[in-house]
């Protein structure tokens, strides 16, 4: 016959309690229950575990170096459950993080710091990039977590949706278009148009818009988000953005819907068939909380 690991759980609680009455309700069963599993182990490794002199328990000799086999046993099961915290929060391993700018402050920034705080268990490397060099390190399994613009690819990602909202037009508060109730591509043919680079979804949008309109801008600057907004506000043309770039920005603007309507969505990706890091999706879920709040 083997032992029962309730067994050696009540004989252990009995020894660390000092009796049956503090090792019930130690272990939450009866007392009858408690002496019950104790006869059942001493049946078992024939041996008498314990004396009773008047009203008290008394270990015997054997009891008590059995007692050290077992917090032995119990000494390795903690620490195969440290071992198990560890893994599953990502202890003293690097953990990788890329992100599109517009993310970083002050989503990412804000996340990092509520989630991770003085956690110094947890080394982190965060790379600020463009989302297809991201995409890429992903799917290398060199990101453990990448943050980007939404993109067609998202269908075969291991993908978390961060927000969506619609494109805008940002220019400074004295331009001649700032008092519009909506922006068109019609509206802007006579003005230089900030626009964002080639592999962003958005500017892809974009260039399908224009191409119903016979003329094209006079003029265009394509460069990244963040500087679409800070020229606009600076007076050198009408940014085509998002809310959440405007607000990374912080740039003084005036903006205006565009029209025709286009979503501008962030993501969450990790590399596909890994383990889940259960602190990434706390820093995810955080940042979706703060995007959120943002939209209220």
């Amino acid at each position: 016959m083997r032992l029962k690991p309730r067994q050696v759980e009540a004989f252990r609680a009995v020894m660390m309690a000092g009796g049956i009455t503090a090792a019930a309700e130690a272990m939450n069963v009866t007392q009858p229950a408690v002496s019950r599993l104790i006869r059942d182990l001493e049946e078992i490794v024939q041996m008498t575990l314990f004396e009773r002199v008047g009203a008290r328990l008394v270990p015997t000799a054997e009891a008590t170096q059995f007692y050290r086999e077992v917090e032995r046993l119990y000494l390795g099961l903690d620490q195969i459950a440290r071992a198990a915290d560890d893994i599953r929060l990502h202890k003293n391993t690097v953990l990788r993080i890329g992100s599109v700018a517009s993310l970083v402050r002050p989503y990412l920034h804000k996340a990092i710091i509520d989630v991770i705080g003085d956690r110094v268990d947890i080394p982190l490397v965060i790379d600020v990039e463009n989302s297809r060099y991201i995409w890429d390190m992903v799917d290398q399994n060199r990101y453990d977590l990448g943050l980007v613009f939404g993109s067609p690819r998202m269908a075969d990602k291991n993908a978390v949706l961060l927000h969506s909202a619609h494109a805008v037009a940002a220019m400074a508060p004295h331009h001649r278009l700032a008092s519009l109730d909506v922006i068109t591509q019609s509206d802007l043919l006579d003005e230089r148009v900030l626009i964002p680079g080639r592999n962003s979804p958005l500017r892809l949008a974009l260039d399908r818009a224009f191409a119903i309109e016979d003329h094209q801008p006079i003029s265009t600057m394509e460069t990244s988000m963040l500087n679409c907004c800070h020229f606009a506000a600076a007076g050198m043309g009408v940014g085509i953005v998002d809310q959440t770039s405007l607000r990374s920005a912080g740039a003084e603007v005036v903006a205006v819907p565009f029209e025709p309507a286009i979503e501008v969505s962030y993501y969450a990706i990790r590399p596909t068939g890994t383990r889940r890091i259960a602190v990434l999706d706390d820093v995810i879920g955080r940042m979706q909380n703060l995007m959120k709040l943002h939209d209220t």
